[in-house]
C-alpha cells in the first residue's frame, strides 16, 4: 500500500480516537476553551520541527502574499471549523457530530471547483454522495 493512502488512514483512526476523548472532555469544559488549550499543546509540539527540523520558517515568510493570505484564511477557517465541531460534539456527542461532518468531502470538491477550477470526475461525486446519504441515514435513524 502506497504511503499516501496509509498517511489518511492513521488521521481517520487518530480523528476517532480524539473525538472520543473530546466528547469526554467537552462534558465538563466550553468549546473555546479546549480550542485554545489544544492550540497551546499543539505550539509546544510542533515548534521543535520548525526550529530543529528541515523544514525552515524562512519559507512561509519569502512565499508572497498569496500564500500569506491563503495562510492566514486557512488557519481561521480551521480555528472555526474546530470551534463549531467541539460545539457539535458538547451539544449531540461525539458518534452524531461526526457523522455530520463526514460531510466535509463533497465541500471539498465543491470549494475545489469554484475557487481553483480543479475538476473532479464523477466518482467523486458519486462517492460524495454515498457518504452524505449514509450520513443522513445514521442520523435520521441511529
Amino acid at each position: 500500500m502506497e504511503i499516501g493512502f496509509i498517511y489518511p488512514i492513521g488521521a481517520a483512526i487518530t480523528w476517532g480516537l480524539v473525538y472520543a476523548i473530546d466528547q469526554k472532555i467537552l462534558s465538563g469544559v466550553a468549546p473555546m476553551v479546549l480550542l485554545f488549550v489544544d492550540s497551546i499543546i499543539m505550539v509546544i509540539i510542533v515548534s521543535p520541527f520548525i526550529f530543529f527540523g528541515d523544514s525552515s520558517i524562512k519559507d512561509v515568510i519569502v512565499s508572497g502574499k498569496t500564500n500569506w493570505l491563503l495562510i492566514i484564511i486557512s488557519a481561521v477557517l480551521a480555528t472555526l471549523a474546530n470551534f463549531l465541531f467541539f460545539s457539535g460534539i458538547k451539544n449531540l456527542n461525539a458518534s452524531a457530530a461526526s457523522m455530520i461532518e463526514i460531510a466535509y468531502p463533497f465541500f471539498v470538491v465543491l470549494f475545489s471547483y469554484i475557487f481553483f477550477r480543479s475538476v473532479p470526475n464523477i466518482y467523486f461525486f458519486i462517492g460524495g454522495l454515498l457518504v452524505f446519504i449514509g450520513s443522513v441515514i445514521i442520523i435520521k435513524f441511529a
